[in-house]
């Protein structure tokens, strides 16, 4: 069995110390000429996107960040939801690092900043590690002076329903999982009008993706989106 720990992580002080630093820029020059600040102050050269690293890294025991900050340039067509899921982003980090760009039309030929440099979570890095406050995976493989560690963006629970945190187990994987609707989702479904279906098979309805990690806590999975 795989381990599973999901964890706040809002109360880290480098994640703080990070969040301070970029308010008080915003504070300074303003959302217009925030990337333009940011290209000239920062060492973000454009690199090619074949060597743009997203997801898999190396890290030392001793290191606490992973990946580099990169910029790339839109082509027609793109949009920001298209270049944040390219490269394994959330929409919201995209845009929260490109302010002022228009998230559906943005103007080809523009540079866009890609915030691929990642906190670690400060916890036992092994197995399969949740930031809530990060929105994301980070799977720990090797137990050596170096590590692997694969990231991705996820989304979390609402207020309402949060998120559980804690100690979990990955009990059984399924490719094309079929979702058996929770009482509570369809009794919400029901009020508004929109009655679901008792279950969901595989397919392009189906909120579960293509994969779907079951944990120990009832109820909960790790899985893909449509």
């Amino acid at each position: 069995m795989n381990l599973c720990r999901i964890i706040d992580l809002s109360h880290l002080s480098n994640r703080l110390h990070l969040t301070i630093l970029l308010m008080f820029i915003f504070s300074l020059h303003g959302c217009a000429d925030m990337r333009e600040f940011l290209a000239k102050s920062l060492p973000l050269p454009s690199h090619l996107e074949e060597k743009i690293e997203r997801n898999d890294f190396f890290v030392a025991k001793e290191d606490d960040v992973i990946g580099r900050l990169a910029v790339i340039r839109l082509e027609k067509g793109d949009t920001l939801p298209d270049i944040a899921r390219h490269f394994s982003l959330g929409i919201n980090t995209v845009s929260a690092a490109n302010p002022g760009i228009d998230i559906w039309v943005p103007e080809a030929g523009g540079r866009i900043l890609l915030p691929l440099s990642f906190i670690l979570p400060d916890t036992q890095r092994k197995g399969i590690v949740i930031s809530l406050a990060a929105m994301r995976l980070f799977y720990f493989k090797g137990n050596g002076k170096l590590l692997a560690v694969s990231t991705y963006p996820v989304g979390v629970g609402t207020t309402g329903r949060p998120t559980p945190m804690g100690q979990m187990y990955v009990n059984r994987k399924k490719y094309r999982p079929t979702w058996y609707v929770p009482a509570s989702i369809a009794e919400d479904h029901r009020k508004n009008r929109d009655p679901l279906p008792a279950k969901v098979p595989p397919g392009p309805l189906n909120p579960l993706g293509e994969y779907a990690l079951y944990l120990s806590k009832s109820g909960y999975l790790v899985h893909g989106t449509s």
